[in-house]
């Protein structure tokens, strides 16, 4: 039996720019993969509304609409469509996973068709290559990403858009902290995966809505995944400070990094009960309407 493609994108507001999207990756299915496949919109809660009776896409089976009443965010709306998906389709499937701004090129869909059909046991991951933000963004984006590496020893570079199989779909839909952060839970439970590298585009149109504030939250999200590796980490660096700084009696220093250290690891506590709390509340409130 073929296996079934799901398209799954989140969108807030973004609705002109999902559109043109929607456009371009049919096209792909017209003319490069040619087959149809299933598409899934989780709308986060939008303020603007879109009829999509006058969407026409002839390489749609079905479109599902993902109505929340709460706006969660891409990453946690992402993993109710995930759970949805997980939950209502027990065929075998393929879910392709792009955000609807633009941003990720479409034509990295046909790339990570070309490479699953060599081998239907692997997830392919996009790791971003040329990045079009601001310098500030991509300043504080490596410096994330450094920390990162300090405590947790491994980089992630790769966002939201991939191509996911079935067999690893129930892994990730089943890790509770899939509402935190999409990525560093496919990295936590996929022990098959294979990478590309895109440049990320240019927005279709409109401004960002990442902002200096929305990149520490993101950061913060994604540590609290990796708790129980940064606590571990935290204990090593606690123990070079004590032998470093205390026995020398830079009694200032070691507490400085001590209290730094207490800090990160309570705020990553704090995080990961917020988010469980929000899942509880807000991941039955939806309203699904099939086109």
């Amino acid at each position: 039996m073929k296996t079934k493609i799901i398209v799954l994108t989140p969108v807030y507001n973004d609705w002109k720019n999902l559109i043109k999207l929607l456009a371009k990756i049919n096209n792909i299915f017209k003319i490069k993969i040619k087959t149809k496949f299933d598409l899934v919109v989780i709308n986060d809660c939008s303020t603007e509304s879109y009829n999509f009776k006058k969407l026409r896409l002839n390489r749609v089976n079905k479109l599902t609409l993902i109505n929340l009443d709460t706006n969660v965010g891409s990453q946690s709306a992402l993993a109710i469509g995930i759970k949805y998906i997980s939950k209502k389709y027990k065929e075998k499937y393929n879910i392709v996973i792009i955000d609807s701004d633009g941003q990720d090129n479409p034509q990295g869909i046909l790339k990570m068709y070309n490479l699953i059909k060599k081998n239907s046991k692997i997830s392919i991951v996009v790791n971003r290559g040329q990045r079009k933000e601001p310098l500030w963004f991509r300043f504080f984006y490596s410096f994330y990403s450094a920390i990162l590496f300090m405590f947790v020893g491994k980089k992630i570079r790769f966002g939201n858009f991939s191509l996911i199989n079935s067999a690893h779909v129930k892994n990730i839909s089943q890790d509770k902290d899939l509402w935190s952060a999409f990525p560093p839970t496919v990295s936590n439970n996929t022990d098959n995966i294979s990478y590309i590298t895109l440049d990320r585009e240019k927005r279709f149109s409109g401004k960002s809505k990442m902002n200096f504030f929305g990149l520490i939250f993101h950061a913060l999200r994604v540590f609290s995944v990796f708790r129980y590796r940064i606590i571990f980490s935290s204990m090593i660096y606690l123990f070079l400070n004590y032998v470093i700084f205390f026995k020398s009696n830079n009694l200032i220093i070691f507490l400085i990094f001590s209290l730094i250290l207490l800090t990160f690891n309570l705020s990553n506590l704090v995080v990961y009960i917020i988010n469980r709390l929000n899942f509880v509340i807000n991941s039955k409130k939806i309203r699904v309407k099939i086109y």
